[in-house]
């Protein structure tokens, strides 16, 4: 029987795969960068303001604080790579977009992670990464409704 201390209910098991993945795929990501000078944290912002966001909702999508996400968006308009512009529906905020320099960096990261991944892909079926990819996107769907319901019953 297992301890109290290390619990191994399929919802523990899972949790603990997918931080151990997300782990290595950041990993991943210092050594797909890493020879362009970049970090995850700045591919993570540059992969979304391809098509423009605010630095909340960038935020909420990678799981980082927004005054995190912030600074990194500020450190790639700094470097040229990304720009603010206005956010055409809310004037208190901005969306961060790429740059010239910025789509040009992302192709390059972009091309190394695609020829990284076929590595992965010789020992996984694509199809097993649908498979898994689904599952993951039911499992955040339940996660956000109860989120949401949650966060309703609070005053």
């Amino acid at each position: 029987m297992p301890s109290p201390e290390t619990p191994h209910d399929p919802w523990t098991e899972f949790v603990t795969s997918v931080f151990a993945v997300n782990s290595l795929i950041l990993q991943a990501g210092e050594g797909i960068v890493g020879p362009l000078g970049e970090s995850s944290a700045r591919w993570q912002v540059l992969g979304r303001a391809f098509g423009g966001m605010t630095v909340a909702e960038m935020a909420k999508e990678i799981g980082h604080a927004r005054q995190s996400t912030q600074r990194v968006a500020n450190a790639l308009v700094a470097d040229g790579l990304a720009e603010y512009r206005p956010h055409p529906t809310d004037r208190r905020t901005q969306l961060v977009h790429l740059t010239a320099r910025g789509r040009d960096l992302l192709e390059q990261i972009y091309q190394r992670q695609l020829q990284w991944s076929e590595g992965v892909l010789k020992n996984v079926p694509p199809n097993q990464l649908v498979e898994a990819t689904e599952a993951l996107r039911s499992v955040a769907a339940q996660l956000e409704m109860l989120i949401s319901e949650r966060n309703e019953r609070q005053p």
